[in-house]
């Protein structure tokens, strides 16, 4: 089978492939799930950021939107953290290595 070939029954096949693939599905769910731990980091870092922000601003608005700012570089930094301990593999190297597979059994 030429390059060509597979690339086209690939793209045909893709998608079923991938859906069937567990490693592939739990690395794909990780970019997007939010668990309870989100939840509690993004609470908490609201909380300890307003804390801070009443000893360096006195105005309540300001306050509150710095707190807010905060509260996302927060939750970014445990996301960024949190990708760093998990799987060492990303989405495109899974992804390519179960098109290697496939073209494995593809040309038999």
């Amino acid at each position: 089978m030429t390059n060509e070939e597979f690339e086209v029954k690939w793209a045909e096949n893709r998608d079923k492939v991938l859906a069937n693939n567990e490693t592939y599905q739990r690395i794909a769910r990780s970019y997007s799930s939010w668990g309870w731990t989100d939840y509690v980091v993004f609470i908490a870092g609201f909380v300890i950021c307003e804390n801070f922000m009443k000893t360096l601003v006195k105005n309540i608005l300001l306050q509150y939107l710095l707190a807010l700012v905060g509260m996302v570089l927060i939750w970014l930094g445990y996301r960024f953290v949190r990708s760093l301990l998990g799987g060492k593999e990303t989405l495109e190297e899974v992804e390519e290595e179960i098109k290697r597979q496939y073209r494995k059994s593809v040309d038999g």
